[in-house]
C-alpha cells in the first residue's frame, strides 16, 4: 500500500497535511506566517529573545527585499533553521 494516498497521511504517505490556513499571530510580525506549533516548535528550540530577534530580522527582509516577496503569503518555517541565516543573524545580535 505505499502508493496509497489520503489528505490524512498527505501525498504518498508522506508528512500529515496540516491546514494551510491555521496561522498564528505573531506580535509585530504582518509578513511572517507560522501554525501555533512551528511556533511553539522554534520558541521551545531557540528561546523567548532569539526568536523574537530572528522574527524581526526575517521581518524586515520580507518587507524591504525584493527577493522577499516570493515568500510573502507562505509559511515560513523553513527559513528558521539552526544553520541558516536567519538565525545566525539573530546570535550575531544576541552576542553583543
Amino acid at each position: 500500500m505505499s502508493g496509497f494516498s489520503s489528505v490524512k497521511n498527505g501525498k504518498k504517505g508522506g508528512r500529515p497535511k496540516t491546514d494551510s490556513n491555521l496561522k498564528i499571530e505573531i506580535p509585530d510580525t504582518k509578513f511572517v506566517i507560522l501554525t501555533p506549533s512551528q511556533y511553539g516548535s522554534l520558541l521551545e528550540k531557540y528561546g523567548y529573545e532569539l526568536l523574537c530577534n530572528a522574527l524581526r530580522i526575517f521581518e524586515k527582509w520580507l518587507q524591504y527585499s525584493p527577493e522577499g516577496d516570493k515568500y510573502k503569503g507562505k509559511n515560513n518555517y523553513a527559513h528558521f533553521r539552526s544553520d541558516g541565516w536567519v538565525i545566525n543573524a539573530a546570535k550575531s545580535i544576541n552576542s553583543k
